[in-house]
């Protein structure tokens, strides 16, 4: 008890001596008012900040504003789109005139835990106004982030309804314990999935980099943090805004797989069998002739056939959108209130994802001193058919690729066919029935919200607190009719099977945060302490059952067998203190010092409490004498940053030994027990990563142009990984922390009022980020990850080389004749007219050791640019992005380069090697039986350029002002998404990722789900 009160004294000695000084200081204030107008008229959201004391308030919709400050002091006041002032009290009256300008620098920016000066940020933190993509029609907020941030690689690798977003800050940071940033919401840390948010309620973005503008997230923020804040009320009364739009989405016809139509399909088959009956003296088993299968005698019967494509793809799916957005502010109470509702069908026939969102932000302010918070965020998703396997290697759209052409997919009397196959080809469903047919409905209810409470201590000592709440439940349907079940090599019908999983979890998370402000002369101090704590616990359940009596009733009552049931449960929390101090002198020289520590119940016994601290420097050159009235610099600002941040995203109870069931044999009877089936490791501990950045912030021409660059190092070590174990342990591996890997690389945005002549304007901004990574340390012995395997294990991680590099043959071509098949080293398998691999290891035979590294998926650069132009009422946006020196791997080559005759194949596939006589184009081997293994294997005949510039939207839009009491302003626009893409891929997207953003299997095409080209109309109307 003695121990606990000393450690509380001085906490409480800290806040009675900064509660006096405050006191001391609070004397010299006196409450100034004022009006901010211009030319026009009084001016709303003005931001007031007093320079001596370093708080800010804003002006209501009559331009008036208080603010409590010093006589004789200033007052900055800025405004987005108009010339930043500097104006001294004289009296506590003020009346200020902002001139016009262009976009000023010292706006405040939201940081962690809370918000500061631009000019004073001293970490690489980037910030974007929501507005900027208002246009852009898209499901999930992270794709409006698309080339808008450098640093910040968002890519699309599917188009799935709802989902296909993967977002990685200044490179990957982890093999095993997660890579996506930490996403914060008004606040509020959100775990798991980020698709309920509507992208309409979200006001503006700030991307945190660095490691000082992150540490104070501690473990959760080695992938950097993406700040969202959503919509409140500011302005004195009500203000109401309508969007919607509603498009149609289209398959583009670039990059569609290039394989045989039925004609060229047939006529393939049919030189298969006649080399076969020529080379292995074939016979057709139904008749014991040397002849050619009925189905490829007369390959000119069938014209073009069944195009796959076109019978799976829906032309024309449609996409809407609609959102009502209610802001009022009063005296005492402001409220922000968004309500929503997204529905877009699938490109793929029978998919879809709607989405029902309503976000309420409300604030009370009964005094000057209290300001009480309540917000609430319900949503409910609900995916059609998009969970199920529609993508990756063999599925629906891969069969789509491999499926005969020259199977119908619909009879002639309008019937489905069960099977889509013809001779010697593998058994394929009638892939069109699958998607038809298959029932998966996913449900997702979720509430986040919280209740917080502001209180002014003194005048410049505060204390707030918040509880944050997170709810969910997940409902899974899933219903497969005896007519669509089994899949390649296994052809329906077979058993209707049917499964009802069930999933729910809350989270809850409780902040407190003491910050104290004071000025003294010219040294100006801003600080914070704080605790936090959170819980999250999940618990799940599932049911399959088989043995329906009939395809009618999809309810699981109706089946007879149990196939499967089971349920889990798992929970994890963390317990954190945190602490920041900036300081400034004279506003010029900055400093900024943080620390997190964290105990995470995720770690071993002995590794539990991890610190992350932090530090960064500042110089604001141009407030020095010699800058200060330079006619061409606006702003000049260098920085520097080094600190420590972590992430416990290992997974629940990677570091205790797990038990399971096992099965014994007592007395001649079997009998269920435990045992242990993993190790566990009390030393296991959070992979830390170690970053620093220099960085600087350039505005010219009176902030026409401004330029922001960041170079960073950062090494991230202790990463999670299996270590090998002796068989002879019963076990074969256990998780340790012996893995580092070294990113580094520059950014630099620039964003310019290039034109602002009468009624015509014209802003752009670009942005670039060139990032690089190597592997330093793998294991106890430097064991590469992956690429042991012939095929399927496409990519290697090893020390010296970037993460995840495409690993295999480099294919030579082929044996044309006699002589060049004895004079070149050979594979087991090699015949003349077969596949050659180079011999790299020069041992005179191609075997697994002539495998080396084929290409980087990790490009060189990306880069966006951006374009608007306003003309009077008309404005026209035009967005591009790109990347250069990523490889892709055609993965897909695997199947639709299979020479064994079951599968459909690209059309090269026609020139392929028959005699020396007819040898074929020299790319494309024989089909003899035994020979065709090694051209399936992982080869640099598969690996591609995936450089790409897209056109990635373009907008045109007319807003008519009204002078009326009922209508504010209405804006009508036409938008292309995914307009053009100029890429040296063959396929449909070169950002395209079968495993999504993990770094370890990066760039491998399986075939995804394409990405439509959306055109959409769109109406935003203000009340």
């Amino acid at each position: 008890m003695r121990k606990t009160y000393l450690k509380k004294v001085p906490f409480i000695i800290m806040i009675i001596w900064t509660c006096l000084l405050s006191f001391g200081y609070a004397q010299g204030l006196q409450e100034i008012k004022g009006t901010v107008r211009d030319s026009d008229g009084p001016l709303a959201d003005v931001t007031i900040t007093s320079i001596s004391t370093g708080k800010s308030t804003k002006s209501d919709a009559s331009g008036q504003f208080t603010i409590e400050a010093p006589l004789d002091s200033e007052l900055k006041i800025s405004l987005i789109g108009y010339q930043v002032s500097v104006v001294k009290i004289t009296s506590q009256n003020l009346n200020v005139t902002l001139q016009k300008g262009d976009e000023q620098i010292d706006e405040v920016v939201v940081v962690s835990y809370g918000t500061q000066q631009k000019s004073k940020i001293t970490g690489a933190i980037a910030e974007m106004d929501a507005a900027k993509a208002k246009d852009l029609p898209v499901g999930q907020f992270t794709q409006k982030l698309q080339g808008r941030i450098a640093g910040a690689q968002v890519t699309q690798v599917n188009g799935r309804p709802g989902q296909g977003m993967a977002v990685r800050i200044r490179g990957a940071a982890s093999m095993n314990a997660g890579n996506t940033p930490l996403y914060v919401v008004d606040g509020q840390a959100i775990t798991g999935d980020i698709n309920n948010i509507n992208p309409d309620e979200i006001e503006s973005f700030s991307v945190l980099k660095d490691a000082s503008a992150t540490a104070l997230y501690g473990s959760r923020a080695a992938n950097g943090v993406v700040l969202i804040t959503t919509k409140k009320g500011k302005s004195e009364g009500v203000m109401v805004d309508f969007n919607t739009y509603y498009g149609a989405q289209y398959l583009p016809n670039r990059g569609r797989p290039d394989v045989m139509n039925a004609t060229e399909f047939a006529q393939w088959q049919k030189m298969f069998y006649e080399d076969k009956i020529k080379y292995e003296k074939w016979v057709l088993p139904a008749t014991g002739k040397a002849e050619i299968p009925d189905d490829y005698k007369n390959p000119e019967q069938y014209g073009e056939g069944t195009d796959w494509f076109d019978v799976l793809f829906d032309p024309g799916a449609p996409i809407q959108n609609y959102s009502l957005s209610v802001l009022g502010n009063s005296e005492k109470v402001s409220v922000g209130v968004t309500a929503g509702y997204f529905n877009q069908k699938g490109i793929l026939l029978n998919t879809g994802y709607q989405r029902y969102s309503f976000r309420a932000n409300t604030e009370y302010r009964p005094n000057k001193r209290v300001t009480l918070g309540f917000n609430v965020a319900p949503s409910l998703q609900l995916d059609h058919n998009t969970l199920i396997n529609t993508d990756g290697q063999r599925q629906v759209i891969d069969g789509a690729f491999i499926t005969s052409p020259i199977s119908p997919a619909i009879n002639a009397d309008g019937s489905l066919p069960l099977t889509t196959n013809t001779y010697g080809m593998f058994a394929n469903p009638n892939w069109l029935r699958v998607l038809q047919e298959k029932q998966d409905n996913y449900k997702r209810f979720r509430i986040l919200g919280n209740v917080s409470a502001k209180i002014n201590i003194w005048d410049n000592l505060n204390f707030a607190t918040r509880a944050d709440y997170d709810l969910g439940n997940n409902v899974q349907q899933n219903f497969v009719p005896s007519t669509a079940g089994g899949g390649l090599f296994v052809a329906p019908p077979q058993k209707a099977t049917g499964a009802y999983n069930t999933g729910n979890y809350y989270s809850w998370l409780n902040e407190n945060v003491l910050t104290y402000n004071k000025s003294i002369n010219d040294h100006n101090f801003d600080a914070l302490v704080g605790y936090t704590t959170q819980r999250y616990m999940t618990q799940g359940g599932w049911l399959s059952k088989t043995d329906f009596p009939n395809d009618d009733i999809p309810w699981l009552s109706a089946g007879a067998t149990v196939t499967s049931s089971g349920s889990n449960t798992a929970s994890w929390t963390i317990e954190s203190l945190i602490a920041r101090l900036n300081y400034d002198y004279k506003g010029k020289y900055l400093v900024s010092a943080a620390m997190r520590r964290d105990g995470s119940s995720r770690f071993g016994a002995d590794k539990k409490w991890g610190s992350f601290p932090s530090v960064s420097v500042g110089w604001l050159v141009s407030n020095e004498d010699f800058l200060r009235d330079h006619p061409t610099i606006s702003m000049l600002k260098l920085r520097a940053s080094y600190g420590l941040v972590g992430n416990n995203n290992i997974g629940n109870y990677t570091s205790i030994a797990m038990m399971g069931t096992t099965n014994y044999v007592f007395g001649g009877a079997l009998s269920q027990g435990l045992s242990i089936t993993s190790l566990g490791n009390t030393l296991l501990s959070w992979e830390k990563t170690d970053q620093w950045d220099i960085g600087f912030d350039l505005s010219l021409f009176q902030n026409r142009i401004n330029l922001h660059y960041d170079y960073y190092h950062k090494v991230t070590d202790g990463m999670l990984y299996p270590v090998e174990l002796p068989r002879a342990s019963g076990f074969s591996a256990i998780s340790t922390n012996v893995g580092a890997f070294k990113f580094w690389g520059h950014e630099l945005s620039v964003d310019a009022n290039i034109m602002n002549r009468g009624d015509f304007t014209w802003n752009s901004d670009f942005n670039i980020s060139f990032n690089r990574n190597e592997v330093v340390k793998l294991g106890t012995n430097d064991t590469p990850i992956g690429g042991y395997s012939n095929q399927g294990d496409f990519n290697r991680t090893q020390v010296g080389h970037p993460i995840g590099q495409f690993y295999g043959y480099i294919f030579d071509g082929v044996y044309m004749n006699q002589a060049e098949f004895d004079s070149q080293p050979k594979h087991i398998s090699s015949k003349v007219g077969t596949a050659r691999m180079k011999d790299l290891n020069n041992d005179g035979v191609i075997d697994i050791n002539d495998r080396t590294f084929l290409g980087d998926p990790n490009p060189d650069f990306i880069f966006g640019f951006n374009n608007t132009f306003r003309y009077k009422s008309w404005d026209l946006g035009i967005l591009f992005t790109g990347s250069v020196g990523a490889k892709t791997m055609a993965a897909t080559f695997e199947n639709i380069e299979n020479l064994d005759g079951v599968f459909n194949m690209r059309k090269e596939m026609l020139q392929m090697w028959r005699s020396e006589e007819d040898p074929g184009n020299g790319q494309v081997p024989r089909t003899l039986t035994g020979t065709t293994e090694l051209y399936r294997f992982n080869n640099s005949r598969w690996v591609f350029d995936a450089d790409y510039l897209n056109l990635k939207n373009i907008t045109i839009g007319k807003t008519f002002e009204f002078k009326s009491d009922y209508i504010r302003s209405l804006r009508v626009y036409g938008s292309v998404q995914e307009a053009f893409l100029w890429t040296k891929y063959p396929y449909a997207n070169p950002e395209v990722s079968t495993s999504g953003i993990n770094p370890l299997s990066l760039g491998i095409d399986q075939t995804a789900y394409p990405i439509p080209r959306t055109y959409t109309i769109g109406l935003n109307v203000g009340f």
